[in-house]
């Protein structure tokens, strides 16, 4: 697709909100057809434009009713984001598939381009260092932290966990995650928090929500694995420009420092730009790649074939083409590592523009993935502002080369592993990591009868500590968009 397509703005990250966006303010009337009503309220309009604007570019336009069968005015909302919200989810429901449709407002959609975040600057998941059943040491475990935010300014790392905040002891219980929501999710603006160490020593400190750029390369490091040299490199987030700088930066040590073998850690990315994901894998595949179909868009029909008059409307659509000749993503200028071979390690986090790179390399080298399931998810959106909200309906999925394209339920592994949180980044006694360094080393995952019965039981582990987890971890995004 030609990128001079659309603006993107996204989903509030967990920890993701303020941003300085300017907002297109005469674009404010809702489209009308013979049937929609032509006075309403402010909120009216805006549920007759989520619905009008999602019947030109919704991914399966066939399913939404006529206007007067749908009517979008029936679902309620006092506020514009209530209304529009109500409205996508009556939509969304219209299609099992689609888990992913979302209305948000516009100051807080624009972060995802520039990683501009307004937070505690961290971010925490459920785990036990216990070695042995019974599994009763569960802790919140610090799983990462951005460079710039107060928490990266204060030293706080991966692996540490909270004991108290705000003197209150803080355990694996429904009581300590509605502290947890608060603090991170709520309005409370700032804490203290006491943290313990993996060598045991507490640290006590004031922690407050402030707005600062996320990194979205978390670690990069050289590991030495007998004559091979490993590039590890954590990715967290597709950003805009912001993450293609880093990657480059990232890229370009890896190349001076002679990395022939490469580890991708996905494990919390949800996605996030197109353009950024074909930068990454530009940098990762091999130079036989070069020019050959990255994926191809599909957008529903109707976009296809031009007929989208109420979107050409809209500031930056008027000249935009959804054809089929023009959606076509090729790999160029690879081979700079020189790789055959690639392993990411991946979770249920790692969602959408995460899942498109994977995608999009097993054509054309060696994948090996570490860890969990991925989320499921091979479609994406662009945004259409209204008044002050923007609406996400599903609008396009991707195809790679070799003609793959619904993978709902996500990519298994290669090799099942435990998320390690309770070890900083790099550390090579970290589960995933190791497995991927083991098999670098020896050229197999396989490994002895008490440590594969070990990691079982940390699997295990990990799954009875999601459900309290997952209400946490829900409320990041997960998206794939095209940039503006």
């Amino acid at each position: 697709m030609k990128k001079t397509l659309l603006s993107f703005s996204c989903l509030a990250l967990l920890f993701l909100s303020a941003c300085k966006k300017e907002l297109d303010q005469t674009v404010v009337t809702t489209p009308t057809t013979p049937t929609t009503p032509t006075t309403a309220s402010q909120v009216d309009l805006l549920k007759d434009s989520v619905y009008l604007y999602s019947k030109e570019v919704y991914l399966w336009q066939e399913l939404i009713p006529a206007y007067d069968q749908f009517n979008p005015r029936q679902y309620s909302g006092s506020t514009l984001l209530e209304a529009g919200s109500a409205v996508m989810n009556g939509i969304k429901n219209l299609q099992p598939l689609d888990r992913f449709s979302f209305v948000t407002s516009n100051e807080k959609s624009a972060a995802l381009q520039t990683g501009e975040n307004t937070s505690l600057g961290f971010f925490i998941k459920a785990a036990a260092a216990d070695r042995v059943d019974p599994v009763d040491s569960v802790h919140w475990y610090v799983s990462y932290v951005y460079d710039k935010s107060t928490a990266g300014n204060t030293g706080v790392k991966r692996g540490w966990y909270i004991n108290k905040i705000d003197g209150t002891p803080i355990n694996y219980d429904q009581a300590s995650v509605k502290i947890l929501n608060d603090v991170f999710f709520g309005t409370t603006n700032s804490a203290s928090f006491e943290f313990v160490k993996p060598d045991g020593s507490v640290v006590t400190g004031n922690l407050s929500k402030t707005s600062f750029v996320s990194n979205s390369v978390l670690h990069q490091s050289v590991i030495p694995v007998g004559t091979k040299k490993v590039g590890y490199l954590v990715f967290n987030q597709f950003f805009g420009e912001p993450s293609r700088v880093e990657l480059t930066n990232a890229f370009n040590t890896f190349k001076s420092s002679g990395v022939n073998d490469l580890v991708v850690d996905l494990r919390y990315n949800p996605g996030g730009s197109t353009q950024t994901q074909d930068a990454l894998a530009n940098l990762v595949a091999p130079a036989s790649a070069n020019n050959q179909v990255m994926y191809k868009y599909i957008f529903n029909q109707n976009l296809q074939n031009g007929n989208f008059p109420l979107l050409k409307k809209k500031e930056g659509f008027s000249n935009v083409s959804f054809s089929d000749a023009n959606n076509t993503q090729k790999f160029s200028n690879t081979g700079g590592l020189g790789l055959s071979r690639v392993f990411f390690i991946v979770s249920k986090s790692s969602a959408s523009a995460s899942e498109l790179l994977i995608n999009n390399l097993k054509p054309y080298m060696d994948v090996k993935l570490i860890g969990d399931s991925t989320y499921g998810k091979p479609v994406g959106f662009f945004p259409i502002d209204i008044f002050n909200v923007s609406i996400y309906p599903i609008s396009f999925k991707t195809v790679n080369s070799a003609g793959n394209a619904d993978y709902y339920r996500g990519f298994g592994p290669d090799k099942k592993s435990v998320d390690g949180v309770i070890y900083d980044w790099g550390n090579s006694a970290e589960p995933s990591l190791a497995s991927a360094l083991k098999y670098i080393q020896t050229g197999s995952f396989r490994a002895s009868a008490a440590q594969a019965q070990f990691e079982d039981r940390s699997l295990r582990t990990q799954k009875q500590l999601e459900p309290l987890y997952s209400k946490l971890d829900s409320k990041r995004f997960s998206g794939m968009f095209i940039e503006k």
